[in-house]
């Protein structure tokens, strides 16, 4: 019998445990361990808050976030906010969502949007997406793959808009995966659990923040509040990591708007004469060349 390159490698570890996987209070641990659901740390900022401030809390860190959000007093109200957002972007009246009922049954001919349905292959400006929870303590969007909603749309477009009622926002992680348990039962989960934060970025490279170099660039919110509980969230400090205030840019022709407007500008300095070689820098760089390679290897022989 021919064994898996998994079984290979757990029978490896097994031996070198001295263990056979079967004995009965290691397997009761593991048992416990699922079963019982054990919950994480709760972060004091999200733990023990009130309806009201749960959603206020996740308004200030979703902003804090830079994902943009619109708040709409009924679901009725959120194709008219889609075409908002596009319209204020500049952006093509089209978008396409999943099979979600949530918002396959929303009144999209209210508007003049023009709605596909299914997965995104790239070519898409804008999608739509339903969420199956929200998180108070980071501003989270929690998306479940499948038909009805999917992960090409979280990805492939470049604007990403994502519906959300209210009563869907969680404090914490921990309360959102109980809501996924009670959705899909004991033992079942979603092929994939999307936790989204924000647009997507990155600084990788020289720390220059680049938007949108993972997935979408803007991140936009529509939050459906029938109580209007989240008006008036208080502004999030921006977190450790988050994105610095953008410098300063001026033009170089325009008077600097900062400045003293009164002030005559100051005439241009005459230019400095330029300065000729100087012989005993080549002799420098000279002997410094000599001295970085070994006798046995000249630069003559290595350089092109």
């Amino acid at each position: 019998m021919t064994l898996s390159a998994r079984d290979q490698v757990l029978g490896t570890i097994r031996r070198s445990l001295g263990v056979t996987g079967e004995e009965r209070p290691r397997l009761k641990v593991v048992e416990d361990r699922l079963g019982g659901h054990p919950r994480g740390v709760i972060p004091e900022r999200a733990a023990g808050k009130t309806a009201p401030d749960r959603l206020k809390l996740f308004v200030a860190m979703a902003e804090a976030s830079d994902a943009t959000l619109a708040t709409v007093a009924s679901p009725d109200d959120v194709p008219v906010a889609v075409a908002d957002f596009l319209r204020a972007h500049n952006l093509a009246p089209a978008v396409r969502r999943g099979a979600d009922p949530r918002l396959s049954g929303l009144p999209w001919a209210m508007t003049t949007l023009e709605v596909t349905e299914g997965r995104s292959f790239g070519d898409d400006a804008a999608g739509v997406s339903a969420a199956h929870a929200g998180v108070a303590e980071t501003g989270t969007l929690v998306l479940l793959a499948g038909p009805e909603n999917p992960t090409t749309l979280n990805f492939l477009p470049d604007n990403h808009i994502v519906v959300i009622e209210a009563k869907d926002v969680a404090a914490t992680y921990e309360d959102m995966w109980e809501t996924v348990r009670a959705r899909y039962g004991a033992g079942l989960m979603p092929r994939v659990v999307n936790w989204i934060t924000g647009p997507s970025r990155s600084a990788d490279i020289e720390q220059i923040l680049l938007m949108g170099a993972h997935g979408p660039r803007r991140l936009h919110i529509v939050l459906i509040d029938p109580s209007h509980a989240a008006e008036g969230a208080p502004e999030a400090s921006e977190p450790a990591g988050s994105t610095p205030a953008e410098p300063r840019v001026g033009s170089t022709l325009a008077v600097d708007p900062g400045g003293d407007k009164d002030k005559a500008p100051e005439p241009p300095k005459p230019a400095e004469p330029t300065k000729g070689p100087d012989p005993h820098e080549d002799e420098e760089l000279d002997e410094a060349l000599d001295e970085s390679f070994p006798a046995s290897d000249p630069p003559s022989q290595t350089q092109p």
